[in-house]
């Protein structure tokens, strides 16, 4: 009975601890984010979320089958609140919290949101330090930036702008290249072949054998669609490669290329990923993400797992080899086998325990000083 007490205290304690903040950004346009600020134990710093590619919302509700519906951003406020850091999440613009609309639990105002650019997305970003930077209770505390995936690419160009000044970077399932060439990579067929080699590599070697695939747990085949070995073995060399998939996937490429130079915002929307037209395009004009790490002096921390199919491992060693190379030691890369782009994060929602990576990533976190 003393236990339960407990619980349903602090059940109310951390309901309460959190607040809703409207934060008023360059042009006016407000952003609403969640702070929570641990009332005991505050170790004086703060991790700032930044969303990645297409709508966010501050609780980021998803669904896992058909019954399990957690909120993202609440395992990371609780797992930094136990460690005594205080986590702020924010919804990308023109999207609202609608918990009454899976899969993606959001309202967003499509029309405005097709104009939403990395440019916009960084000066909103430095807008929410500048106010969070006011909070008396935030006055003395390291500003930590959390990015994943578009988030971590962000997270580099508000430190290369020094219009706000922060304490370190910590990046994960990093994109080194821009974006557009990340996502050619994505539909190069390299990236499916990530995906198809966890159910059939058996042997390592990065290609799949006949006798791999047909001889594979049932589930994994119906996993893929049930398709018959020859079906994509297109090149018909008998192996499975990412020229396979490749060939698969391009005429898919094509008809997203044409889409983007036509401005085809519904289109984009409705069969790539929610984005706009112009958001594709500016990111092609950025430079690579590596790049831009190389020359800050601030400390990055780049967490990444070998299984990222969204963003390839290879580019995270190329980049930890280089910063050797030129004796940048502000820069510190961590790299995990068998993780995904969100270094297992579904894994932690569904087992109940930290993946190492992740783990990793918090405990880093925890030691900055």
């Amino acid at each position: 009975m003393i236990i339960l007490l407990i619980l349903l205290a602090l059940s109310s304690y951390n309901l309460h601890a959190q607040e809703i903040l409207r934060i008023p950004s360059f042009d006016n346009e407000i952003i609403e984010g969640r702070l929570n600020v641990p009332s005991n134990g505050f170790k004086e710093t703060i991790v700032i979320d930044v969303p990645s590619s297409g709508p966010h919302t501050y609780e980021n509700m998803r669904k896992i089958g058909r019954s399990l519906v957690f909120k993202y951003h609440d395992y990371f406020q609780n797992e930094f609140a136990k460690r005594g850091i205080a986590y702020f999440s924010y919804s990308t613009r023109y999207t609202m919290p609608d918990s009454t609309n899976p899969p993606n639990y959001d309202t967003v105002d499509k029309e405005k949101f097709f104009s939403y650019t990395p440019n916009v997305k960084v000066k909103d970003l430095e807008q929410i330090i500048k106010f969070l930077k006011k909070d008396h209770r935030l006055a003395s505390s390291k500003f930590l930036i959390l990015g994943f995936s578009e988030g971590a690419l962000l997270a580099t160009l508000v430190a290369e702008r020094k219009v706000v000044s922060v304490d370190a970077l910590f990046l994960a399932g990093t994109p080194t290249d821009d974006v557009y060439t990340t996502m050619l990579w994505q539909l190069s067929g390299e990236s499916s072949m990530i995906n198809y080699r966890k159910f059939f590599d058996t042997n390592k070697d990065s290609i799949i054998q006949k006798n791999e695939y047909v001889n594979a747990d049932p589930r994994a085949i119906a996993r893929v669609g049930g398709k018959k070995f020859e079906e994509l073995d297109l090149n018909g060399d008998s192996v499975l490669t990412a020229k396979d998939f490749g060939i698969l996937l391009e005429p898919y490429l094509q008809q997203i290329i044409n889409a983007i130079e036509k401005d085809d915002n519904e289109w984009i929307w409705n069969n790539f990923f929610r984005v706009g037209t112009k958001w594709i395009k500016e990111h092609r004009t950025l430079e690579s993400t590596s790049t831009r790490i190389l020359k800050l002096d601030l400390p990055i921390y780049i967490f990444h797992g070998s299984d990222d199919a969204n963003c390839p491992v290879e580019g995270i060693i190329r980049l930890e080899k280089k910063a050797q190379e030129i004796n940048k030691k502000n820069i510190h890369v961590f790299t995990f086998p068998d993780h995904d782009h969100s270094l297992e994060f579904l894994g932690w929602v569904v087992k109940k325990s930290l993946p190492e990576g992740l783990k990793a990533l918090f405990e880093e976190i925890e030691k900055f000083n």
